[in-house]
């Protein structure tokens, strides 16, 4: 009987001496959780005190998250953010590094690390972030966004074109053909730049920066009245109405569409309004050669001579003028010095031509104007002022005493 319950005692006794491996585990693993439920509440309310701008106790609070779970990728991310914020841009990146390396297939990481290379003006490195931001995750839209505006940043365009032409993610989407356009604008290519952003608008894009870059777009593709049409849209939605450059606009495209007086009379207001700057003169000046408003064309080639010394349309405007007064000898004069300014052979030659009732003996006289290209010159770059300035005679013939003076 004696030895019956010695031997329930030792049993009872080693039952008694602690947990099993699988009541350890278990144990662990309920810890576990426990740090992980705990960790998630707190990363809530570092979250919610970051939304609304208490940054020093987020940042307190994110590190009680990562002390009790420093394995979980989001938490590290979100103390990159709350560190950005608050301009700690170095722990901000070892955050994010943190972060992605615990999960490297996540996008937002990479994405972030863009945006912090930004604001250290590294645009290499913050496109090489964002390149993996958008691979890791194709179906934003936002990644995908930064990663071309970054090309277009290093100057980069025709990569930033093919890229964008070469997804179809996102094709129904605003931003996309807007930027195409932007992009095309950018680069000398009008008319695509004004399809795409055509477009971008039929999409809903109604941003006034659209609408101008649209109403430009237009104009330097040659469609003056769809230009108008922009314009008058721009001027009806903007509440401050349109700008002085794109005043000229509208002023150059009616004139460019025939209406002269219209286009005149815009452009006169345009330069009483800003009489410092020599290129509204420079659109004035175009419009009265092709009205044949003599007296208003030396106006504005002596206010140009006088405003911007090196551009050619002051002793041209000023030559046409002697010109038809009859001043050979001045005319001859202020011709060669504006073809001395002229940028290259073609611009040059066409001066000679208009020069060509002179008694020009030092230079070749062209027979007939040629169609200069609108990269020929700065001024040219409009291009309705080159159906204005091939030829001296007016569209309209305007009474000399109707022509108001400047």
């Amino acid at each position: 009987m004696k030895h019956c319950l010695l031997v329930a005692t030792m049993l009872c006794l080693i039952s008694c001496g602690g947990p099993s491996k699988t009541g350890q585990l278990a144990r662990k693993k309920a810890h576990s959780r426990m740090n992980l439920v705990n960790a998630d509440l707190a990363s809530q309310q570092a979250r919610q005190q970051f939304e609304v701008g208490q940054l020093d106790a987020a940042i307190a609070t994110i590190d009680v998250a990562i002390d009790r779970y420093p394995d979980k990728s989001q938490y590290h991310l979100l103390r990159g953010r709350i560190l950005l914020e608050q301009h700690k841009l170095d722990d901000a990146r070892s955050a994010f590094e943190t972060s992605s390396s615990l999960n490297p297939d996540s996008a937002e990481p990479h994405y972030l690390l863009g945006v912090l290379h930004q604001r250290c003006s590294d645009d290499e490195a913050a496109l090489h972030s964002y390149a993996l931001a958008s691979e890791n995750d194709p179906s934003h839209a936002q990644f995908f966004l930064a990663w071309i505006e970054t090309l277009v940043a290093l100057d980069r365009d025709k990569e930033a074109i093919d890229l964008l032409l070469a997804n179809h993610q996102f094709q129904h989407q605003a931003s996309i053909p807007a930027l195409l356009g932007q992009i095309y604008l950018r680069t000398g290519n009008p008319r695509p730049a004004a399809q795409y952003l055509a477009d971008s608008r039929s999409l809903g894009n109604d941003d006034p920066v659209l609408f101008a870059d649209l109403a430009m777009a237009e104009f330097r593709a040659g469609m003056y009245a769809e230009c108008l049409m922009t314009l008058r849209e721009l001027e009806l939605t903007s509440p401050t109405g349109l700008t002085l450059l794109q005043r000229r606009t509208r002023g150059k495209s009616l004139a460019a569409t025939g209406r002269l007086i219209q286009g005149r009379d815009i452009c006169l207001s345009v330069a009483r309004q800003t009489p410092q700057d020599a290129d509204a003169w420079i659109d004035l000046g175009y419009i009265a050669w092709k009205m044949g408003d003599y007296r208003r064309l030396q106006t504005c080639g002596n206010e140009i001579s006088t405003l911007s010394p090196s551009s050619l349309e002051g002793p041209l405007f000023a030559g046409k003028a002697a010109q038809n007064a009859q001043n050979d000898d001045l005319a001859t004069s202020l011709f060669a010095k504006a073809a001395a300014l002229a940028e290259n052979e073609e611009l040059e030659g066409w001066i000679f031509a208009t020069s060509s009732k002179t008694k020009m003996k030092s230079a070749p006289v062209l027979q007939e104007a040629p169609n200069i290209p609108s990269k020929s010159a700065e001024i040219l770059i409009e291009e309705p002022i080159l159906g204005l300035i091939e030829g001296s005679e007016p569209l309209v013939n305007v009474p000399e005493n109707t022509l108001q003076k400047p």
